[in-house]
């Protein structure tokens, strides 16, 4: 989140800490939420494998970006849209690695994260550059539709990528995402987990510590998610922190990717309208624990036309790791059916 300024009065001071409180919560809960008008989708370039579906770890250069993909699993493809404020594709795998033994994932790094190359500009650490890089990468793949998954800020992205691409998407998974995102929600949020907050704050006081490196924010942003902001983010941290920290374990993490997460979203976020564009067939899921009701996950549900809605109870912000084996059921009886 953006540094919170030092305070000229008691009154500034107040407002300035509420004002980076909600704003910490935005991003760092919902990962971020989406803005800003698509870049001119990328065109494909040629290709260094014969198979576009191989299994391994691949690059591909589309228009002009060098972007990592990974493709694991066997079955129907269905394609993962990566989480813009930093996360390299590990990370999502930990999570939907069970549903590889049904599927054919396809995993890729945002730009400027591991294995694809760097960004031009910092609007290439937007969510509107996953979206034109994920639309890539689908035509690079010679698919002409896809099912698709995101989960937090992946799945807010998924959103508007499922209403601005409507023709190339069959099914959409939204993984414990949200709508809209107002005012109050944040207070709410606040109120709740106000030590979090408190702590959050005080991180990112640390951070601006101009003698550390690139590479030690990086680390340092990776430990705070890993050890304080995800197991609150779990139903029951103690039962499942080990295997949440083990998922990730693998995954990079980025702190300008993350900070400029807090300039792209728009204040408030709402894609209510967008939802009603939405024709891919689509399951929304929340977690009965998660830091935000389930009902505003419902609002998606509410949104789109004969979308399927289900709510996991016993798990948080992870339904992947904290009820695997339901998580799995789940998606395969939606894209079976």
């Amino acid at each position: 989140m953006e540094a919170t300024p030092f305070e000229a009065s008691k009154a500034f001071g107040e407002r300035v800490r509420i004002e980076v409180t909600r704003k910490a919560a935005l991003v760092t809960f919902l990962t971020g939420c989406l803005a800003g008008c698509s870049p001119s989708p990328p065109e494909e370039s040629s290709s260094e494998k014969t198979s576009p579906l191989a299994h391994g770890s691949f690059s591909a250069d589309l228009g002009g970006f060098s972007i990592h993909y990974q493709v694991h699993g066997s079955g129907p493809v269905l394609m993962t849209v990566p989480n813009s404020w930093g996360l390299t594709l590990e990370g999502l795998r930990g999570l939907y690695r069970g549903l590889e033994e049904h599927f054919t994932l396809v995993y890729f790094d945002p730009r400027g994260m591991g294995g694809s190359g760097p960004i031009r500009e910092e609007a290439d650490m937007g969510k509107a550059a996953v979206r034109a890089d994920f639309d890539a990468l689908r035509r690079h793949l010679e698919l002409d539709r896809v099912n698709a998954i995101g989960w937090s800020n992946g799945a807010m992205n998924l959103i508007l990528l499922a209403s601005e691409r409507p023709d190339t998407l069959s099914s959409a998974i939204f993984l414990h995402g949200v709508a809209r995102f107002s005012q109050q929600d944040m207070q709410n949020m606040a109120a709740s987990y106000s030590e979090l907050f408190q702590r959050y704050e005080a991180f990112q006081q640390e951070m601006n510590d101009e003698e550390l490196s690139a590479a030690e924010r990086d680390s340092r942003l990776k430990g705070f998610y890993l050890e304080e902001w995800f197991p609150h983010m779990l139903a029951d941290p103690e039962a499942f922190r080990q295997r949440m920290a083990q998922a990730f374990d693998a995954a990079r993490f980025g702190w300008r990717h993350s900070q400029y997460a807090n300039v792209d979203p728009p204040d408030p976020f709402d894609t209510t309208e967008d939802l009603r564009k939405i024709t891919a067939r689509s399951l929304v899921i929340a977690g009965r624990h998660d830091m935000l009701p389930s009902e505003k996950a419902q609002e998606i549900h509410d949104g789109i036309r004969d979308s399927t809605f289900v709510v996991f109870e016993g798990s948080g912000h992870f339904a992947p790791l904290e009820e695997p084996e339901l998580f799995v059921e789940t998606v395969v009886d939606f894209l079976d059916s």
